[in-house]
């Protein structure tokens, strides 16, 4: 045995080399997938004065890399349908000031940045106001695919992530 480990030392040093050359290059490409990861969350933004509120539907990447906007899907009460029409659909025609954004396919969305989907702008007296347009903005959802710079591809789906 010893005779054996003096004649292919060298060789037995190379393997060795090599396999811990390769266990850390998967190590560092993890590490690296994972050091570019975005993650998009969303959230919904209200102020209110004596006579109107504002409420805002916002999307945000609180990840550390930027999002690629693969597709980008509005569903009113479950069903898909084109978002602005789900908007009007969402708030009765009602005639209040209100802005609607999609996120195109190729978009991409920087770590740290936000982007207003639902703004509405609405008279309002009481803070039931407020729940009643809550409860309508509620009944939209999204469903955003969007990839990592390695390609890697996640789903946020306000379906699931409730």
């Amino acid at each position: 045995m010893i005779e054996f480990l003096k004649t292919f030392s060298a060789q037995i040093i190379a393997i060795c080399a090599l396999a811990l050359t390769i266990i850390q290059a998967y190590i560092q490409r993890r590490h690296n997938v994972l050091s570019v990861r975005p993650h998009l969350s969303d959230f919904v933004n209200s102020d209110r004065n004596d006579s109107s509120a504002r409420l805002k539907a916002i999307i945000s990447n609180n990840g550390i890399g930027p999002a690629f906007i693969e597709s980008f899907q509005a569903y009113l009460d479950g069903k898909e349908c084109d978002p602005e029409q789900a908007v009007q659909s969402m708030l009765q025609n009602a005639s209040v000031p209100k802005q609607f954004s999609s996120l195109g396919k190729g978009y991409a969305m920087k770590p740290g940045e936000e982007k207003t989907v639902i703004s509405v702008i609405f008279p309002c007296k009481t803070d039931e106001d407020v729940k009643e347009m809550e409860k309508r903005l509620n009944r939209l959802d999204l469903k955003i695919e969007y990839k990592c710079s390695y390609g890697k591809k996640f789903t946020f789906d306000t379906r699931t992530n409730s």
